[in-house]
């Protein structure tokens, strides 16, 4: 079932997983059809913009955050189809982190807090998978 946010559980169990291998990360992701800043739309907001407008701002930080702990954006992309099996997805980002250290550090950035709001602002719900890379 689409969320927003890992439960407490979902983060201790990825935090405290004994593997610390490469780890891959398949997030699906649904967007707001207008980005919600509320009362204090930062400087870069553009009234009406799309909520994937907002969460792409949130994916350049993050990415250049990832980076600086090692990790990579290796896919950013629009839903083209449903190939197989059907979903009501706008988009799929594909990071790769050397191991699951280097993701905790990106989210620990920081500029997540200012970055944050930018997927606040334009993102409805997503999936995230994280993969082994053995």
């Amino acid at each position: 079932m689409p969320a927003f946010q890992p439960t407490a559980d979902q983060f201790r169990g990825f935090r405290d997983d004994t593997y610390d291998g490469p780890i891959g990360q398949v997030n699906l992701l649904r967007f707001k059809p207008k980005a919600d800043y509320g009362a204090d739309a930062p400087a870069e907001h553009v009234p009406g913009e799309s909520g994937a407008d907002a969460y792409q701002r949130y994916a350049d930080a993050f990415g250049v955050a990832a980076a600086e702990a090692g990790g990579t954006c290796l896919l950013m992309g629009t839903v083209e189809r449903y190939f197989i099996g059907a979903g009501d997805w706008d988009a799929v980002m594909v990071m790769q982190f050397p191991n699951r250290g280097a993701f905790i550090a990106t989210i620990n950035h920081e500029t997540y807090g200012e970055m944050h709001r930018h997927r606040d602002a334009g993102l409805l719900c997503q999936e995230l998978l994280t993969v082994r890379q053995e």
